[in-house]
């Protein structure tokens, strides 16, 4: 099954940041070609605020082969842009692109060893 990965964050007024964003769902997807993961795109987008939103980068799968798409919330809380937000906007898309199996990945902030991750990075200063 081809599958694509979508990394959403929630978006901002500034375009610095949200460009900070994209330049790290690029090395994701270099590390993840390197590491050997196949996913026919991957592709960041937004809760809000920016784009592309999660219907757009949808979208920009089109003329792919891609019958699968895991969405991957880059957040730290499960709030209720986590709980509530975001599966409402996969059910929109579910609406939209039945032909797609949709996939919430679990967020970031639920991720093991991240607080050995935050060590790490402190330990740098």
């Amino acid at each position: 099954m081809t599958k694509a990965l979508l990394i959403m964050a929630h978006g901002s007024r500034s375009e610095t940041a949200n460009d900070e964003f994209r330049a790290l769902v690029e090395k994701v997807a270099e590390s993840a070609h390197a590491l050997g993961q196949e996913y026919a795109a991957v592709i960041p987008c937004f809760l809000e605020l920016a784009h592309p939103s999660l219907i757009e980068a949808i979208q920009q799968l089109e003329h792919q082969p891609v019958e699968s798409v895991q969405l991957y919330p880059l957040f730290f809380n499960k709030g209720k842009h986590v709980g509530k937000d975001i599966p409402s906007q996969i059910e929109e898309a579910r609406e939209r692109f039945p032909e797609l199996h949709l996939e919430q990945l679990d967020y970031f902030g639920n991720a093991p060893g991240l607080a050995d991750l935050v060590l790490t990075h402190l330990s740098i200063f």
